[in-house]
């Protein structure tokens, strides 16, 4: 088989195909989903094969008891049904097992089937010219129609399976349309199809047209409506057509013609695409909705994509409308269907009063003759009672023979008197036969049916048997005659008053003269139980137009018509006029009075599921396009209509009235349907799921979260996999929202107290908490589509918002173990307690849920709790909504600025962190009225509070306002902490871990360590020496580290070298170039100090880099005191010159000291400042080398053992400058690193 090329159509030359041997003759192929195709034919099995690879599905193939001729599938692909040679069989598509058989009376061979849309019916064609509708089960035909010749082509219309399509060939050619509802042949269209089995005939989407492939190669386009052939056209050389399939979209339709399938535009009526071949006549052929082909012909099955073989505009899911489907030509062969109406004829009155008369003549002939015979029978008994006397015979045999035929005679005699009695009546009657045959002829037709009636009325059992009078009443005693053979009503006078009658009725009617019309249709009706229907409609529709169905009913009491007639034809009139919640209310009425009857039950039954059909149908339409308009009142009385007539999809229209009920805020009601429903089917998901949305709209939402999980584990249970898939449509919101709860306490303090009930909460606690709120059900309840979330962000982050407390900690603070048990509200009056309870009690009346301080939210007996609180509280602060500030000693008295300033919380170190760690601050005075009246809700970002707090701490306005936690701008950071107090002396590092984003060990008990191991981390983090530029005592931990901060109380050291102006740097750069003989050295010196390394600490050493100077003299006579008195020192360098130092150890004890340039990285650094980096290496470097002739201040380094060194503390800045004689080459000798303990 060879691929299609590509095409002026743009159509790819790169095709799918695939090949598949059949196993034997392939007489029908249909796709079963997208995923499986389905075969059938002469080897008596259905076979199931994979779309993707044409890979047998091997497991249970269906097993036919013969030939399978023809296969269709449900629309809803469950189920399949084949058509064999000996009758249908229906299958589950699943299990492959036989469900039902369909078999007529003769068994005859199904040469076509096919399922209705709802695939609740099944219809099947034979070949004994059968076209049957049957129930799903199989177990009931619904409706037979009858064919002189086989049915090839059976077809239910698209939109409701309303109508069935029927093709019947050889001696008799049709298209029959036949309406499944009422069984009337709508029209014949005489179109000869093909013979080849159910593959001929197409519907349109819509119901109104009917594609038809004759057997000359010709398309008709039928149109069902009007009975006409809307166009014709030729779509193959016609040797041997055979079927035609119609895409999903109804774009295009695919034709084979023997070996071949061509493509054809359904508006156009042109060729598509290219033609595909198959390797033997095309037997049956089927379109997939993903626009695959499937081809099935001898013993080979072929399967195409058409996206390679078609224009893509052909292959898309946008429908093509039917009504573009036919052309207009001029002079087109129209044919008409065919119909046979049958004519009512009315006869001459004035011949039938003559021949009457006639009746009357014979009937007194026969009483004449009836009294003759009686007067001879007489004579006759009378003889032989003569005879018998003059016998003389006395035997008791012959007195015994006597008796009896004296008894015979009698019986006789009685007999002709009774006869001629009953003639008389006859007679009787036959007069006012006359008469009423006398009005009639007058017209006053309305007087003789009342004569009629009367006449019908009063005749005895014996009149009816008089033949001539019975012929005349014929329409009136058959009735009441059962055992008389039916015969026509066109010759007696009963028949002649209903015609008359209801030609009066329509005379009347036409005129709109009702009352007339109504009075003679009625008489009509009262005067057989054959009179035809026709009057009971016309009558009928003229007094529901006018009157009530009670009324109606109420005077069909009178008619001569079964009671279930006159009910069928006003429910009828009901139904079709679409009054069809008065069409049940009869409908249900005639249930309730016939209940008993069962005279016609096959009849009736039929009759009763056909209309509870149709009205179920009409009256789901209506409720759906009332929902659909926003009525909902009335579709909720369309949906209860459809109730009464308990319908077999009572759970589909129980949750459309509940939909319908709950749009209208009835909860009540709504949740009864839904319950019914869940009551009908336990299993099934939808009755959960609109018990969902219904508590979901009456706000009681935890309840609704309920049913909705419910319904969940019903989608995931269900044995349907399509039912399972449709657990994907959802989503449940309460993992989302647990993750985004769990993510925002994460950063929050690890124990909060609620401000409501004054109780410690522990992480597991607040998120119970929030589970715990209508608005967690609500969250749940309202997304089960799709995720927001932005709203569940926005509303766990508004329920966690958090207020803490920033105070200076007083006596007998309640600690954790105090109050973990209790509520903080239960707390015995103190100081202390009373602070926190007004912190609480303010925070709940400002809103907030939740409150933290440091006194009772931190358990300091656990050192893992106590590092992360120190290490985080930073960012708790950060996070919070409100930092309430309390400043005790402050009074609310005062309106004037400096209470801040002034206030022991100012002086605290842990203050100082809280404070430029909240982004929302409010200050409080000690009786816990706002700071100077402030109505602002941050005072963080009133300008009376920044000046204040700017006064306060010594900082810029960044540095108060918003400070980032990091290791930047470490000096400036270190200078705003210097002012501050704390309790306790490791508490100086700790109270800093946020703002510097640091996390060490916390040790009490190690003293200024703490201190120690805080700058270590800080200049390993950072590189910034400037932590070195300090004066002073040593701490314990490293030489070069300070005991505590108060060292760093300059905002600008000195140690470090100023940078040069840009003039001035240009200057000296310009006398370097000229007084430099070798320039290449400067830029080796610039290289030898960026290869240093930055400055680390291992094990509390440091390595720092930078430039030795070895001091080759010291004087020690400059001055002299006790040990602890600061000395002075005279020291000589080589490259400094003179030094003089002072500090208090004794510098004539040691050898070998050295002083240290280590600020080499503030230098580097200013190459990138001052925009050095756009110039030349040289320049570059000539800089660097103006920069180190600046003055600085020198540390003094002691050596130690194991090539350590010790810094030697200095009691005044050690201020030193290179000389200028100094060779380039005597500083790149110093440059090293040096260990420093």
């Amino acid at each position: 088989m060879m691929d299609p090329e590509s095409n002026e159509n743009g159509t790819s030359s790169e095709v799918k195909t695939i090949k598949i041997d059949g196993r034997g003759d392939i007489w029908s192929v249909a796709f079963l989903d997208g995923m499986h195709i389905v075969s059938g034919g002469a080897e008596r099995k259905m076979r199931r094969w994979r779309a993707e690879d044409g890979k047998e599905v091997e497991t249970r193939i269906m097993h036919a008891a013969s030939t399978v001729r023809n296969i269709a599938v449900s629309p809803d692909g469950q189920w399949i049904v084949s058509g064999t040679s000996r009758g249908a069989v229906l299958w589950n598509a699943k299990t492959r097992e036989t469900v039902a058989e369909f078999q007529g009376k003769a068994q005859a061979s199904v040469c076509a089937v096919d399922f209705s849309p709802g695939s609740r019916r099944i219809a099947t064609g034979s070949e004994d010219g059968s076209l049957r509708l049957w129930s799903f089960d199989g177990k009931q035909v619904l409706e037979t129609w009858q064919h002189d010749y086989p049915v090839v082509g059976v077809k239910f219309s698209p939109a409701g399976g309303r109508f069935i399509a029927a093709a019947t060939q050889w001696g008799y050619n049709s298209v029959r349309i036949y309406d499944s509802w009422n069984a009337h042949l709508l029209v014949d269209f005489p179109v000869r199809v093909n013979s080849i089995r159910n593959q001929s005939l197409v519907w349109a989407s819509d119901n109104t047209q009917l594609l038809a492939l004759s057997s000359n190669g010709d398309i008709n386009c039928l149109d069902v409506s009007s009975g006409t052939t809307l166009s014709k056209w030729r779509i193959h050389s016609s040797r041997n057509p055979t079927c035609i399939a119609l895409a999903s979209n109804g774009a295009f339709i695919a034709a084979s013609d023997d070996f071949s399938v061509s493509f054809w535009d359904t508006t156009t009526h042109k060729q598509i695409g290219s033609v595909i071949q198959h390797t033997d006549i095309v037997v049956s052929m089927s379109i997939s909705a993903n626009y695959d082909i499937v081809i099935g012909g001898g013993q080979t099955i072929t399967l195409w994509s058409l996206r390679g073989i078609l224009p893509s505009s052909y292959c898309n899911d946008i429908p093509r409308k039917p009504e573009t489907w036919h052309t207009q030509v001029e002079n087109a062969d129209q044919e008409e269907p065919r119909e046979a109406l049958p004519q009512i004829q009315v006869d001459d009155p004035k011949e039938k009063i003559v021949d009457l008369e006639k009746t009357v003549q014979e009937l007194r002939n026969q009483l004449a003759d009836s009294q003759l015979a009686a007067n001879e029978e007489k004579d006759r008994l009378s003889e032989i009672i003569k005879s018998f006397g003059e016998k003389d015979e006395s035997s008791n045999s012959k007195i015994a023979h006597l008796e009896k035929t004296v008894e015979q005679l009698h019986a006789q005699l009685v007999s002709s008197e009774s006869t001629a009695d009953n003639l008389a009546q006859i007679l009787g009657v036959h007069e006012r036969k006359h008469h009423c045959e006398a009005l009639y002829s007058e017209g006053r037709i309305i007087d003789a049916a009342e004569s009629l009636i009367e006449i019908a009325n009063a005749v005895s059992e014996e009149v009816r048997t008089n033949k001539l009078l019975m012929d005349w009443l014929a329409g009136e005693f058959r009735y009441r005659t059962s055992e008389e053979s039916t015969r026509s009503l066109s010759t007696d006078f009963t028949h002649r008053c209903i015609s008359t009658l209801e030609l009066t009725g329509d005379e009347a009617s036409n005129v709109e003269k009702y009352e007339e019309a109504l009075t003679a249709y009625a008489t009509a009706l009262s005067l057989s139980p054959s009179t035809p229907n026709a009057v009971l409609i016309k009558w009928a529709r003229i007094i529901l137009i006018h009157g009530t169905v009670n009324e109606a009913l109420g005077i069909t009491t009178k008619f001569q018509l079964p009671r279930f007639g006159i009910y069928q034809t006003i429910c009828d009139i009901l139904e079709g006029d679409g009054h069809i919640s008065e069409a049940v209310e009869c409908f249900r009425r005639m249930r309730s009075e016939l209940s008993t009857d069962t005279t016609i039950y096959d009849e009736r039954a039929q009759w009763e599921l056909g209309f509870q059909r149709r009205c179920t149908i009409k009256l789901g339409k209506l409720g759906d396009a009332a929902m659909d308009s926003g009525n909902h009142g009335e579709a909720a009385k369309h949906f209860s209509t459809i109730l009464l007539l308990d319908p077999v999809n009572r759970l589909d229209v129980l949750i459309k009235r509940s939909k319908a009920r709950t749009s209208m805020n009835l909860w009540g009601d709504a949740l009864s349907d839904a319950d019914e429903a869940i009551e009908l089917n336990p299993s099934c998901h939808r009755g959960y799921e609109m018990r969902h949305a219904i508590l979901h709209g009456a706000r009681r939402h935890a309840e609704a979260v309920e049913a909705f999980h419910i319904m969940l584990l019903k989608l995931e249970e269900s044995p349907d996999e399509r039912i399972r898939e449709l657990r994907c449509q959802y989503v449940d919101a309460t993992l989302t929202i647990r993750r985004t709860v769990e993510q925002t306490i994460r950063h929050m303090p690890r124990v909060l107290i609620d401000t409501a009930t004054g109780r410690l909460y522990d992480k597991k606690q607040q998120a119970e908490a929030f589970e715990a709120l209508p608005i967690y059900s609500e969250l749940v309840s309202s997304m089960t589509t799709k995720l927001d979330y932005a709203l569940i962000w926005r509303t766990v982050k508004e329920f966690y918002r958090y207020v803490m407390f920033s105070h200076r900690w007083e006596y007998d603070e309640p600690l954790l173990q105090k109050v973990e048990n209790i509520s903080i509200y239960e707390l015995e009056a103190s100081q202390a307690n009373i602070k926190l309870q007004r912190f609480c009690s303010l925070a709940r009346s400002l809103g907030f849920q939740w409150a933290w301080s440091d006194t009772c939210c931190v358990d300091k007996l656990n050192n893992v709790v106590l590092q992360e609180s120190l290490v985080a509280m930073f960012t708790w602060y950060r996070g919070s909504s409100l930092t309430v500030v309390y400043l005790r000693g402050v009074s609310s008295e005062s309106r004037l600025p400096g209470g801040i300033k002034g206030s022991i919380w100012n002086t605290r170190a842990w203050t100082y962190q809280e404070y430029v760690a909240a982004e929302t601050v409010q200050f409080y005075t000690e009786d816990w009225k706002p700071y100077l009246g402030l109505d602002k809700f941050n005072h963080k970002e009133s300008p009376v509070i920044i000046s204040e707090m700017q006064q306060a701490t010594g900082g810029s306005v960044q540095d108060i306002t918003v400070l980032r936690p990091g290791l930047d701008r470490v000096r400036e950071k270190l200078y705003l902490a210097s002012m501050r107090q704390t309790t306790l002396v490791e508490d100086i590092a700790y109270s800093l871990l946020g703002i510097f984003n640091a996390a060490i060990p916390v040790i009490y008990g190690e003293g200024n360590r703490a201190v120690g191991r805080f700058l270590e981390h800080i200049l390993t983090g950072s590189g910034d020496v400037t932590i070195l530029a300090w004066t002073g005592h040593a701490g314990d931990y490293n030489s070069c580290l300070p005991p505590d901060l108060t060292v760093y109380s300059q905002l600008v050291p000195p140690h470090v070298p100023q940078p040069i102006e840009t003039a001035e740097m240009d200057s000296v750069v310009t006398a370097f170039r000229s007084s430099l003989s070798d320039l290449s050295a400067v830029v080796t010196l610039q290289d030898h100090l960026n290869k240093l390394p930055s400055p680390s600490f291992t094990a509390s050493r440091l390595s720092l880099p930078g430039i030795v100077f070895s001091i080759t003299e010291l004087d020690d006579t400059l001055g002299s005191g006790s040990e602890t008195d600061v000395r002075p020192y005279r020291a000589m360098t080589s490259e400094l010159g003179e030094v003089e130092i002072k500090t208090r150890d004794d510098l004539a004890r040691m050898k070998d000291l050295l002083l240290i340039h280590p600020w080499i990285s503030p230098l580097l650094d200013q190459e990138f400042s001052d925009g050095a980096s756009a110039l030349d290496d040289t320049s570059r470097a000539l800089r660097l080398v103006a920069r180190l002739r600046q003055p600085f201040g020198a540390l003094l380094l002691e050596p130690l053992s194991h090539a350590r060194y010790r810094r030697v503390a200095a009691d005044s800045l050690i201020m030193v400058q290179v000389r200028e004689e100094t060779l380039l080459s005597e500083l790149m000798d110093g440059i090293r690193t040096v260990d420093i303990q």
